[in-house]
């Protein structure tokens, strides 16, 4: 029972004044219900217009029989207003309202004329002149008694009734006025549930702010210290990539200067090649790791327009075959349409390192082939290499940065590439997907807009694109 104590301080006075709330709330409901059950009207009531119509029917009865003194009425007429008239009697003295008339001391009366206006039928006697004359006349003398007492009964009605509403006026007027207090009360109450509620709601957004604080700082320090492993691996990795091309330029350069004299042009051309191309690598892996840490850190902009990418898609491969003449380079388009929305710089960067990745693994007398092509609403180029195609256990970690699968025994690489091409496909609303076959090499698939489309902004996931070959086989044709 220790937590009774702070449970009854936080909750025990909101449920008090709810609960206070409600009952008032109640009370103004059960009053509001019993003013509507008093103001239906009830039998009794509706006594003046019942005793109306009693006394209309009479009068219309006393004008047929002297009508038919006259000439002027047959003696149909006469038995139908009489029968009206015990059909009005019958309501007045039955039920609710020969009970009020009891209390007004008038239904013994009415039931006498009552009596003698039955026992004075004009129906049994019509057919026969002098007989109907005689039960008309004594009916001309009970009416005259029925319309003095019917207006003794009609104006003790109106009496009572101006006094009942008279009552009821003033019943009302109070019950209104407890309402009014109930409903003054309940919006007191909720007014101070309300500063309650808002006093909570800015106690809950301030420890909100605090919570929200903290978790900042906290993935800050997350972020922070994945960078750190980042630069950490990318050192190590990048190091070793590194050393490659600088151990190559090294070698050359000492081989050159022990020939001394002795040195021919050949030896200088071939020496020059391999130096060009270490150079070449090493700023592809510097361009690499720069771009990678730009778009890490959010400073890559995306600066897309309507390009040909089939002229983009030529200069690169023209690019590698000036940098490698000895290989075969193929490019083909089977594209109705070749212009692309899209960054140009970023698209070079991606082509170049597919292209570098198909020369590295393919073999030196397999050709790398490109080709362009359209696919739904988007255009795409597909790189195949003919070589030994990506192990099953490392296909799910291709664009994993930093991993290096071996594949043919190749395990060079800094393992930023792949990943990098995705992301920046990805950057301009495309996607990078490939397709592998065990021995017989791989497809990878360069998939972008066609035009400008406001749904995929830059950053978004695109959709994916099928990898598509070059002759449109399943795989690499031999």
């Amino acid at each position: 029972m220790k937590g009774a104590g702070p449970f009854l301080r936080s909750y025990g006075g909101p449920a008090l004044l709810i609960g206070l709330c409600v009952g008032l709330l109640i009370f103004a409901l059960w009053r509001l219900a019993v003013i509507e059950r008093d103001m239906r009207i009830e039998a009794t009531e509706n006594m003046l217009w019942v005793i109306s119509q009693t006394q209309m029917e009479a009068l219309r009865l006393d004008k047929a029989i002297s009508d038919h003194a006259r000439g002027t009425a047959d003696e149909d007429r006469v038995v139908l207003r009489y029968a009206l008239l015990l059909s009005r009697l019958d309501l007045l003295l039955q039920g609710p309202q020969q009970r009020y008339l009891a209390r007004i001391e008038a239904s013994e009366t009415i039931a006498a004329h009552d009596t003698a206006i039955r026992n004075a039928d004009p129906e049994t006697v019509t057919g026969d002149a002098a007989a109907f004359a005689v039960t008309n006349a004594r009916l001309e003398e009970n009416l005259a008694g029925l319309h003095a007492t019917l207006n003794r009964a009609a104006n003790d009605t109106m009496v009572r009734e101006w006094e009942a509403i008279a009552e009821r006026l003033d019943a009302y007027r109070a019950a209104v006025w407890q309402v009014i207090g109930s409903v003054i009360g309940v919006l007191a109450g909720w007014l101070m549930i309300g500063w309650r509620l808002i006093a909570n709601e800015r106690q809950l957004r301030r420890a909100e702010e605090e919570r929200s604080r903290a978790l900042t700082l906290e993935q800050a320090l997350r972020r922070e210290r994945a960078v750190s492993a980042y630069y950490r691996d990318f050192a190590a990795i990048v190091s070793h990539q590194f050393r490659t091309p600088l151990a190559i330029i090294d070698s050359a350069v000492q081989r050159l200067v022990r020939r001394g004299d002795a040195v021919t042009a050949a030896d200088v051309a071939r020496r020059e090649g391999a130096i060009r191309d270490a150079i070449h690598r090493l700023t592809r892996l510097v361009d690499t790791a720069l771009l990678a840490g730009r778009l890490d850190s959010g400073q890559v902009s995306v600066k897309p327009r309507h390009c040909d990418l089939a002229v983009i898609v030529r200069e690169s491969c023209a690019q590698f075959r000036a940098l490698n003449p000895e290989r075969d380079i193929r490019f083909a388009s089977a594209a109705a349409t070749t212009t692309a929305w899209c960054d140009r710089d970023l698209v070079d960067h991606i082509l170049a390192n597919l292209i570098a990745n198909a020369l590295k693994y393919s073999p030196e007398s397999a050709p790398v082939e490109l080709r362009l092509f359209n696919t739904g609403a988007k255009i795409a180029v597909a790189v195949t290499d003919y070589g030994p195609g990506i192990a099953p256990a490392d296909r799910p970690h291709v664009f994993d940065r930093f991993y290096r699968g071996e594949t043919g025994g190749h395990s060079e690489g800094s393992g930023l590439g792949l990943s990098l091409a995705r992301d920046l496909a990805q950057l301009q609303g495309g996607d990078l997907g490939f397709e592998t076959w065990t021995g017989r090499g791989s497809v990878f698939t360069l998939g972008l807009p066609r035009m400008f489309d406001p749904d995929t902004l830059p950053g978004e996931e695109g959709t994916q694109v099928e990898s598509r070959l070059v002759n449109d086989e399943k795989e690499p044709a031999r």
